[in-house]
């Protein structure tokens, strides 16, 4: 049998490779004497000078603090109702009737198995971007709190970058039920307005019209990868016809058949060029013609006058940041353990409930799991193992 060394057996080869040489030289160097604490497929690294940054922060502009933990603890309920209410109770009726609208499909956002190799530089990008910007939120207002903070650093667990903020559990539970409130709900409404932010530089950074498909990915045993087409290609016009976008694309298309030869003009590095491509039949329908298969969104041009690929990658990298941190903000609000949306949901609960708290905790968290796995699973029986 023939052992063929892909891509992603590659990457998860380096990526052993990097624990094991990371870990050795641990051993050797006793990097620990340095804060860096190295475990396999694990490493932490704490920093005095993040947490130097966290008190004159926070002590730095109180008042401003104060106002915006007071927004940030609106937000979170917010999100909470949104996450709840929307992402698992609307989404799971959307999965069992399945009406006209659509539901959102769910997955886990796992390198290599869910996230295809060529996305991983803007998720790790926007993991790190992410969770930095909400364990430092929680440290300052933390911080405001009068909530000592033990350490602060970075870490990577496996493949995942990111940071936290250890907080003294014990004089957090002591805290003011508004104390302990602002806290949690800080780093959710963080990832929020980063969400914001972002939003707003992909309005004002890019052109609101599309101006051609952008090729996302392409098989190469297709007419278009035959051809010479390649990732991150942008198709411009089909025999001398402008293709706007996906659907002026599809539409298009409709009308040509099988074994069509056309002239297709692409933007490549900068420079338009013309290929000539013979049409296949579309695999679902016989009568229509496929230039594929490949995915492909619709192109928007930057408008810092930056190259072909610099905009491509500038907007992919704020995409992903919108991606995961509005997926952190909302699910990270969502009432069940070890978010932080359990602990805001519970603390108030127990201020009114007198008795059976523990019982209470489990009720919460298993009305809420139990919907979460639901919609996990009807997700995987609607659309199988989705790849991203």
């Amino acid at each position: 049998m023939d052992f063929t060394l892909t891509p992603e057996l590659a990457f998860l080869f380096g990526v052993a490779v990097f624990w094991v040489v990371l870990y050795v030289l641990h051993y050797i160097f006793h990097l620990d004497k340095h804060g860096l604490d190295v475990k396999p497929a694990f490493f932490m690294y704490k920093s005095k000078a993040l947490n130097s940054f966290i008190d004159r922060t926070a002590n730095k502009w109180r008042n401003l603090w104060l106002v915006l933990s007071n927004i940030s603890l609106a937000f979170s309920i917010g999100l909470m109702v949104l996450g709840i209410i929307y992402f698992l109770l609307n989404n799971l009726i959307r999965l069992i009737f399945q009406p006209v609208t659509q539901p959102i499909p769910l997955t886990f956002l796992i390198p290599v198995l869910t996230i295809r190799l060529y996305w991983l530089p803007y998720f790790f990008l926007a993991v790190a971007i992410v969770f930095l910007s909400h364990e430092l939120a929680h440290g300052i207002i933390a911080r405001l709190g009068g909530i000592p903070i033990l350490s602060s650093g970075i870490l990577v667990f496996l493949l995942f970058p990111g940071a936290f903020v250890e907080h003294d559990e014990k004089e957090f539970e002591k805290a003011s039920l508004l104390a302990r409130l602002r806290m949690l709900a800080a780093g959710s409404s963080t990832n929020l307005v980063t969400v914001l932010l972002v939003v707003l530089l992909i309005t004002g950074l890019f052109a609101p019209s599309s101006t051609g498909v952008l090729i996302q990915e392409v098989a190469p045993n297709g007419p278009a990868g035959k051809a010479g087409i390649q990732q991150w290609d942008v198709l411009k016009a089909i025999n001398g016809t402008p293709i706007f976008g996906v659907q002026n694309y599809s539409d298009y298309m409709s009308k040509v058949k099988p074994n069509t030869t056309l002239i297709v003009t692409v933007l490549h590095a900068n420079q338009e060029k013309n290929l000539s491509i013979k049409t296949e039949e579309d695999p679902s329908n016989s009568s229509q013609a496929v230039l594929g298969p490949f995915q492909a969104l619709d192109y928007h041009q930057n408008t810092l006058g930056l190259d072909q690929y610099s905009g491509i990658h500038l907007f992919w990298s704020l995409y992903w940041i919108h991606l995961l941190g509005f997926s952190v903000a909302v699910f990270n609000m969502v009432p069940f353990f070890p978010f932080d949306g359990e602990r805001v949901l519970y603390y108030p609960l127990t201020s009114l409930v007198k008795k059976r708290k523990r019982e209470l905790r489990w009720a919460l968290n298993i009305c809420v799991w139990g919907l979460f796995i639901l919609n996990m699973a009807l997700n995987f029986l609607r659309y199988g193992f989705l790849r991203i």
